[in-house]
């Protein structure tokens, strides 16, 4: 059920919302026509009204406490995402910076591949689906490799505290990269999400049987609540679908780092007041 949500992503919320809520419009009815059924077969009275009813909002409640944390969880999930964008786009600047004070012709090399490795990132973030992100995830893979070779060399020539800071901070750069890619990978369980989705047709179900034992309808009250839920489950399976949904990640830090390639320096050479941590 999740991979259809998730499927019906790439359509757009129109077809994925329209879907959940049919859904659960389809079980609000059935669980009414259950409840006449019940009312004409003598098997309920409307005196069971109150009853019902007790038992359907510790239904709902139980449902929204549920839907509350499966939100939560998702959102914590795209926060987590967000900062290590943040996180990356700072490390990748300070290696810029501290790689431009290296001496030798390795400094420009190194300087050239950590401003490739900022775009294949920033490509990386931006990408689509999971088959885009592949090749820049491969392209990061080599960049890391041919920094690494270089800064190698710089290490062993001259074994210094700038080329210390060097080192280290490439190693945050590759740190976040794999924290990333992690982050980007983990998403809202699927077993909670189906779970969620079937307790709200349950609940849509016993709050409609409760309408047919009553004898009456909520139709506006019952569309507004039938709305809600859907957008709720929608949000979670936007949320645990971080390359599909309309909730992406920003990719300005990594957008504003690559700029800044080009304007920390002065014309005549000389570093403009930056903070290179």
């Amino acid at each position: 059920m999740l991979s259809l949500f998730r499927s019906l992503l790439e359509f757009g919320f129109p077809a994925a919302a329209t879907v959940l809520f049919v859904s659960l419009t389809l079980a609000m009815e059935v669980g009414y026509r259950v409840g006449r059924w019940a009312v004409i077969n003598h098997l309920a009275q409307s005196d069971d009204t109150s009853r019902i009813s007790t038992l359907t909002a510790a239904m709902l409640g139980l449902l929204a406490f549920t839907l509350s944390l499966s939100i939560s969880f998702g959102q914590n999930r795209y926060e987590s995402r967000r900062a290590l964008v943040v996180s990356e786009a700072n490390a990748i600047s300070t290696a810029w910076l501290r790689a431009k004070l290296i001496d030798g012709d390795e400094s420009s090399m190194i300087v050239a591949r950590i401003e490739d490795y900022a775009k294949a990132r920033l490509a990386f973030t931006m990408a689509g689906s999971d088959s885009d992100a592949l090749p820049q995830i491969a392209r990061t893979n080599v960049l890391q490799n041919d920094m690494w070779q270089a800064v190698q060399v710089v290490a062993h020539r001259s074994p210094n505290p700038v080329t210390t800071a060097l080192v280290n901070s490439l190693n945050d750069v590759f740190d976040t990269a794999a924290a990333q890619r992690f982050a980007y990978q983990s998403g809202v369980p699927p077993e909670l999400v189906l779970a969620l989705y079937f307790a709200a047709l349950l609940t849509i179900g016993a709050l409609g049987y409760q309408f047919g034992v009553a004898g009456k309808r909520q139709e506006v009250l019952s569309l507004l609540l039938l709305m809600m839920w859907s957008g709720g489950i929608l949000l979670i399976v936007d949320l645990s679908k971080p390359r599909a949904g309309e909730v992406r990640v920003e990719a300005e830090p990594l957008v504003w780092a690559i700029q800044g390639f080009n304007q920390k320096w002065e014309a005549k050479g000389q570093l403009t007041p930056v903070n290179a941590n």
